[in-house]
């Protein structure tokens, strides 16, 4: 049975596993090397933020099936400083989309689209402006087109 929800509190652990299996494959992908003896920092890193944000400014969609988590999609809520606010005309609720992610076996059956989907309708209930979001990930571009996204540029990176 399928069932595409909004994360609550009791589905920390849900995602927490998954955000672990992504950054594993996600960093195996672009360093070549397993980060599987990562897989508890990493959860506890994520299970802190889950705590300390979940549904504050951090709102995650879950696809479950016979309920077992295989995909989650997230909108994080930015700030703006308030002179983008007047002048823009905008309430100031900035999101942008992260921690796009299906398990291995489960892709390719429209999942993202369908969480996708239910955060737009989320956010546009809680009155977010506009929504953006990065992708490194080639095969997922129409998954976000199809949701009525458009491709501006490039973005730029900086690590201090």
């Amino acid at each position: 049975m399928e069932k595409a929800v909004m994360a609550e509190c009791k589905d920390i652990d849900d995602i927490t596993a998954l955000r672990a299996e992504q950054q594993i494959e996600d960093w195996q992908n672009t360093v070549g090397k397993s980060f599987e003896s990562y897989r508890q920092v990493f959860s506890d890193v994520t299970k802190k933020h889950l705590y300390e944000r979940l549904n504050k400014s951090i709102f995650f969609s879950m696809m479950y099936i016979d309920n077992l988590p295989v995909a989650m999609c997230a909108l994080e809520e930015l700030g703006e400083l308030p002179q983008i606010t007047v002048c823009s005309g905008n309430n100031g609720r900035h999101g942008c989309i992260v921690s796009v992610y299906t398990r291995p076996d489960y892709r390719g059956n429209g999942y993202q689209q369908r969480l996708i989907r239910l955060l737009l309708a989320f956010a546009r209930e809680k009155g977010f402006s506009n929504i953006t979001l990065t992708t490194n990930t080639p095969d997922a571009k129409h998954i976000y087109e199809k949701a009525g996204f458009k491709y501006i540029s490039d973005k730029y990176f900086l690590s201090l």
